[in-house]
Parts: C-alpha cells; structure tokens; sequence
C-alpha cells in the first residue's frame, strides 16, 4: 500500500489539476448572455466593421470546448490611446503592450487560459510576395478554456480598464480562435512533471529503506 501511495497522490494532483483546467464545469454561453454583454458593458466597445457581427457569431455558436487564438501583431511606433492622452512611462506601441499584458496574463490565469507560444518574426521565405501578407512582427497564441471564459474575462472591470493598452498599441492585428488538434500544453506539461517527481520520490524513499 505505501509503494503505490505516491502515485495515488499525483493521481489526486492531476485530477485536482485539470478540473480546473479543462471546460467540464463550463456551460456553454447562451445567445441571451451574449447579448446582453453586447448590448450591456461592451455596446461602446471599440471594433472595427464587420468585427461586433463575428465576435457575436463566434461567442453564440460556443460549442463548450477549449480554444486557442492565434493573434499576428503590428506594432505602432508610438502608442495611440482612443482617448487621445498619453500614459506615463509609455511611448511606444511595444510599451502599451507590455502593459496590457501586464493586466491580462493574471486575468487568463484565473480562468485556466495562458499564453502557449510566443515569437518574434525574423525574416520572410515564403508568400512574403503576397501585398499585406507579411504585415505582423510578432505572433502569440493564447489558450482558453471556454468560450465563456474570454467573454467574462473581457467582461470584467480590470480588462475594462486595461483594454485601451492594446488599443494603443497595434496598427494591425489579426487574431483568428481556433481548434487544437496537436498541441503540447499544460495537460502534457503538469502529467510529466507529476510524474518525474514521483519516480525520483519513490527512488529517494528506496533508497532510504536499504540496509
């Protein structure tokens, strides 16, 4: 019974664990909850044409599982805020993105969502000849657990208030929530983890317990 109660536990650990990381307490968003975010805190919401129309299709057709956003970003060369004044200790549009992630990373934490990836283009090799294709400097994807859970976080009063950093910071932003299909995230991460820790255990503990 002892040799198999370390495993037990991180058996306990990973099932703790991705109770709260996957969406299996997660209702799926219901087309009156969308709206009245939409009509509610988010009806002065600054989006470009077109954008209100497929951030509602996208948030009514929740179909209760995770998702990744891939998001391709321009930077500005000096930050712009939608109210027209500066912030102090930013310049540039690289500045106001640090602040917005700043605020949104403990956001995504709270609601089993984090970065996964993220990278800085170096050069172009292909499609670079297609016009506009080559617009981003940086790519980032994001995971999220729900559906629900990005609308609740851009719900709550600190995104609220931290969103015009991201404003301010792109020129261009193409961001595009999409279906896993071969991923290494948390899920794979935390198993190994849970695991190596408890072979070095059970090896420490034998090796105690010889004469």
């Amino acid at each position: 019974t002892a040799r198999w109660k370390p495993w037990a536990t991180a058996a306990l650990v990973y099932l703790v664990f991705l109770c709260w990381h996957e969406p299996w307490f997660v209702r799926p968003l219901t087309q009156a909850e969308v709206q009245a975010a939409f009509d509610g805190p988010l009806a002065k919401a600054h989006l470009h044409p077109g954008e209100r129309e497929l951030m509602l299709a996208f948030f009514n057709s929740d179909d209760g599982r995770a998702f990744y956003n891939i998001n391709l970003m321009q930077y500005r060369a000096q930050a712009q805020y939608p109210d027209g004044q500066a912030r102090a200790g930013i310049v540039s549009g690289r500045d106001a993105n640090t602040a917005y992630s700043n605020m949104v990373v403990p956001l995504l934490l709270e609601r089993a969502g984090y970065p996964v990836f993220g990278s800085a283009k170096t050069s172009n090799l292909m499609m670079s000849a297609d016009a506009g294709a080559d617009f981003f400097e940086e790519l980032a994807v994001v995971r999220y657990r729900s559906r629900r859970d990005m609308l609740e976080m851009i719900l709550d009063p600190r995104f609220l208030a931290g969103a015009p950093h991201k404003l301010a910071s792109l020129e261009k932003n193409v961001a595009s929530p999409s279906t896993p299909f071969l991923v290494f995230d948390a899920r794979a991460l935390v198993a190994v983890l849970l695991l190596v820790l408890t072979l070095l255990w059970t090896a420490r503990r034998g090796a105690q317990q010889r004469p």
